[in-house]
């Protein structure tokens, strides 16, 4: 059985299909650029408007009763002095009262400040936002690139001048030996006076029963002049 037999007879069992390749179909089918499937009509708001507008919510009024109010047709009929079912049919006829909403029952509602500013926001005020475009755009690393250039001119400004007083920065350690420094020729130079020993009201008035010759002897040195 040939291969164009296989094409002309139209049957999916006998056609053949390559490696790789889908089967041939049999079918009469449009042409290679047509789209299958519903065609749906374009959204005329697409995600352009929806990101860049925004919409407020507008609530809709509360739907009025569409009915009669019977009791007050009822009292009116009476009044005009309907006696009859077919009386009142005519009646009502030539005469149309809707039934008006009644006020809201209980506490009447609180008033929020939404409702009297409709830009209030609710909430605890939080920091400003960062402004992006000045950290993409570099304005803060600019700005601390001046402060740096304004320390190192005047650095320069300073020591370009022979006259010029420069001040040397100390370490901590340097300091410490500066001010013990002057605080051991301030004690050289002014002493402090001489303070009593520290005794008791009552033993100030008493002699001392030893002589000063010797205080400082020694308990096992020998007592000059002894036999």
């Amino acid at each position: 059985m040939s291969e164009e037999y296989r094409a002309r007879s139209r049957n999916a069992v006998l056609l053949r299909d390559d490696i790789g390749r889908a089967k041939s179909t049999i079918y009469d089918l449009p042409h290679d650029g047509h789209a299958y499937g519903r065609s749906e009509p374009p959204d005329a708001e697409g995600a352009r408007e929806v990101i860049s507008t925004w919409a407020s919510h507008v609530p809709r009024r509360n739907a009025a009763p569409d009915c009669q109010d019977f009791r007050r047709l009822n009292r009116m009929a009476v009044t005009d002095g309907v006696a009859s079912a077919s009386q009142l049919a005519e009646w009502r006829s030539t005469r149309d009262i809707r039934l008006v909403p009644t006020g809201p029952e209980g506490a009447l509602p609180k008033v929020i400040p939404s409702d009297v500013i409709p830009s209030f926001a609710y909430g605890k005020k939080a920091r400003p936002s960062t402004p992006i475009s000045h950290v993409i755009g570099g304005r803060y690393a600019a700005e601390q690139d001046e402060v740096l250039a304004q320390i190192y001119q005047r650095h320069a400004d300073e020591k370009g001048m022979p006259n010029g007083k420069r001040a040397i920065k100390l370490t901590l350690a340097a300091r410490r030996n500066i001010m013990s420094a002057k605080s051991n020729r301030a004690l050289a130079e002014n002493p402090p006076e001489a303070k009593e020993p520290f005794k008791l009201s009552k033993f100030k008035g008493v002699a001392s029963k030893m002589p000063p010759e010797t205080l400082g002897r020694s308990a096992s040195s020998p007592i000059s002049g002894a036999a």
